[in-house]
């Protein structure tokens, strides 16, 4: 990992490194952080944990055979990441990789969803 972090340039300097390093503590089960939540580009391209059996990189997401509701998915990761950062706004949107203004659009959009009967 250490060789990874010094060979990428950091076109975002410092503010990127933190970035980087924090939203894998975020994410990070364990108390070390690997490469599992590295992004590609720092990690030097190298497949994450994640990637599909045939190579193409399919990431921890699976389409199920009878497809999925992509708003429900984008409004569940929304809720999962409002928990997981303690209700942080500027946390859970770190973890989305969106701005805080990109959630807060989401989370309006999500109530919206919520107060619609049906």
């Amino acid at each position: 990992m250490a060789k990874a972090f010094r060979q990428y340039d950091w076109p975002g300097n410092v503010r990127e490194l933190r970035n980087v390093i924090e939203r894998a503590m975020i994410l990070e089960d364990d108390d070390v952080i690997s490469m599992k939540y590295i992004p590609r580009p720092v990690s030097g391209g190298a497949p994450s944990d994640h990637a599909s059996p045939d190579g193409h990189g399919a990431g921890p997401f699976h389409l199920p055979p009878g497809g999925v509701s992509l708003d429900e998915v984008e409004m569940s990761l929304v809720r999962q990441a409002i928990e997981r950062s303690g209700g942080n706004q500027t946390k859970a949107a770190e973890m989305l990789g969106i701005s805080r203004d990109q959630l807060r659009y989401r989370l309006k959009k999500l109530e919206e969803t919520a107060a619609v009967p049906g």
